[in-house]
């Protein structure tokens, strides 16, 4: 049973860790507290707490208890009985945007990550939506990051669609170029449920020259995110192809990797694969060893949908030698440098039917050194093992028919993209960065 006035002098104690151990228990048994009343008050009290590490932690027990809306459990539940007060909930919000900008970088990071799960019970939607947009001009760069998620989440809840479309436009405008890049990668995210797409598509295509290249490579990626959803995709190809003729390498570069991304969704493949192959050409490092990656991307793709062994092997064969090129380019953080160990190793087991056991060692020998300096190594070395466990059950699953080889290259097809893709994004001053596991992890079940 949880003893909650031992709870509450924790809350009071003047030592931090004693605050601390109370916090996780208030986070964790939230629903069991038998006056709930002064669970919230100590959970909201300890939110200006002097230590910087109490008010982290106030900030995920909150973070805990508005996350929980999603899945409708007790806490959650609990906390709005708690809350029927519209003044309570405002004020929930409100204290959210007053740990946005604590002097501690963690305790923003925290605070911000809560906006999504909170907005959806603010009762001024209109103001929340205004609070997300102020956000974007904030300092910080995960702050603005997480404003920018954020919008894409609070859009859904907005009434006025067209409107909350023409404010964040408007963004694209500001003189601050993170505030314009941060405003692209909204647009990006929020362009499948704008009314006006032809108008959307046309609005972003502008940023594309844009003075700043973060943002040029930020429009790009984000026509990138919205092609599945216009309607006259020729169109929009035609567009987006235009732009492997563009200025600046960092914006070939870009578009080599989204049309190795958007792939699938092209009408005119034999077109797309064409410009890729010129942009192998390239002057640019850079642009050859996107273009090399995503041709070896879409032969993977390929791979995936052939109709004999023979072209599965051919298309697999030539995937692994499109991605030795793009890594031999020399580039940070170079996204083929991470494939090319695993597909390696997966046709090695797959066609030579070697053990298991030797090809993993080798693929966890090459793959550790590739990210060994990489900014998201904690992120790619959990992608590293997850790939290495594949090896081993594709392995133990023995011989595989045509099919079975399919099926197991399209669910580590998408696995690998999303951990490649994190390798290319880690870059703090690069706007574009993505929960990339979270959504491989989403994608694949």
């Amino acid at each position: 049973m949880v003893d909650q006035e031992k709870i509450h002098n924790q809350c009071l104690s003047n030592d931090p860790k004693e605050r601390m151990h109370a916090l996780e228990e208030l986070k964790n048994f939230f629903s069991f507290m038998p006056d709930k009343q002064q669970a919230w008050n100590d959970l909201h009290r300890l939110t200006s707490d002097e230590d910087s590490y109490v008010r982290d932690s106030a900030v995920k027990a909150l973070d805990s208890a508005f996350s929980d809306i999603s899945d409708k459990q007790q806490a959650w539940n609990d906390l709005l009985r708690l809350t029927n007060d519209e003044k309570d909930k405002q004020q929930a919000w409100n204290d959210l945007l007053k740990l946005i900008n604590d002097k501690d970088h963690d305790v923003r990071s925290s605070a911000v990550r809560t906006l999504d799960s909170a907005f959806s019970d603010v009762p001024d939607k209109q103001q929340a939506w205004n609070d997300l947009l102020r956000l974007i001009n904030n300092k910080d760069h995960d702050v603005r990051s997480s404003a920018s998620k954020g919008l894409d989440f609070a859009f859904t809840q907005v009434p006025d669609k067209q409107q909350a479309w023409n404010d964040l436009f408007r963004l694209t405008n500001d003189e601050n170029w993170l505030v314009r890049s941060s405003a692209a990668e909204a647009l990006g995210s929020t362009f499948s449920q704008v009314p006006d797409k032809q108008q959307a598509w046309s609005d972003m295509h502008r940023l594309i020259n844009d003075e700043n290249i973060f943002v040029r490579i930020s429009a790009t990626l984000a026509l990138e995110s919205a092609f599945s959803q216009v309607t006259d995709k020729q169109q929009a190809l035609n567009s987006v192809l235009r732009l492997t003729n563009n200025k600046d390498h960092e914006v070939r570069s870009s578009v080599a990797y989204a049309l190795g991304s958007a792939f699938s969704y092209f009408s005119d493949k034999q077109q797309v694969w064409n410009d890729l192959l010129k942009l192998t050409n390239d002057q640019n490092s850079s642009v050859r060893s996107y273009s090399n990656h995503s041709l070896g991307r879409v032969s993977i793709f390929m791979a995936s949908k052939a109709e004999t062994e023979e072209n599965y092997k051919k298309e697999l064969e030539k995937a692994i030698k499109f991605f030795e090129t793009a890594a031999k380019e020399a580039s940070c953080d170079n996204p083929a440098q991470f494939c090319l160990p695993f597909y390696r190793s997966f046709y090695t087991i797959i066609f030579k039917r070697q053990d298991a056991k030797d090809e993993v060692n080798k693929y966890l020998e090459e793959a550790k050194a590739v990210i060994e300096n990489s900014k998201g190594k904690k992120q790619l070395f959990e992608a590293v093992q997850y790939l290495a466990e594949a090896l081993k059950e594709v392995q133990n699953i023995g011989n595989l028919d045509l099919p079975g080889m399919r099926d197991e290259l399209s669910f580590y097809r998408k696995y690998c993209d999303y951990a490649a893709e994190l390798m290319s994004c880690t870059d703090e001053k690069a706007p574009f960065a993505t929960e990339v596991l979270r959504k491989a992890a989403s994608s694949s079940t």
